[in-house]
């Protein structure tokens, strides 16, 4: 048992640290993406390639400096893990969201996300991510909310 949460540890430090901290060029993101996730890897039920995934994680830290993120929860299963985190950080550069372009803001935020990792022969195979992509878009005045009188 301490020696799967010991890799379940390490796997999730390299994870986090793959998408707060700068990727290298395109071949040594790959590589370093690929000793963590399968490729492909299904992503709330889409098929998306280890490449698809580095030009993601390039545009959010293009998008935000000093991105953090904190693990507040964490569940294990012997082929999935549940982690809830807080993404911290500023936004400098225009942040792609699902709803369209935000231009730089300078503001900090912080964003709650729960993310369930199907685990399979040491990498990451499947996940389903539920982030508060409106409570970012919030914080970042590119939409506001109704308020009831």
């Amino acid at each position: 048992m301490a020696s799967r949460l010991g890799g379940v540890r390490d796997l999730l430090e390299r994870l986090l640290r793959l998408w707060t901290q700068p990727v290298g060029d395109h071949a040594e993101a790959e590589a370093a993406f690929g000793r963590v996730y399968a490729d492909p890897v299904v992503v709330n039920g889409a098929t998306t390639t280890v490449a698809e995934l580095v030009d993601r994680a390039r545009s959010l830290q293009q998008s935000f400096d000093r991105l953090s993120m904190q693990i507040l929860e964490q569940v294990e299963t012997p082929n999935r893990v549940v982690i809830a985190f807080m993404m911290r950080g500023r936004q400098v550069g225009t942040y792609v969201s699902p709803l369209g372009s935000v231009p730089p803001t300078g503001r900090d935020v912080h964003v709650r996300t729960i993310d369930v990792l199907v685990i399979e022969g040491g990498l990451v195979s499947a996940i389903w991510v539920v982030a508060d992509d409106l409570g970012l878009l919030t914080q970042l005045d590119a939409v506001s909310l109704a308020h009831q009188g």
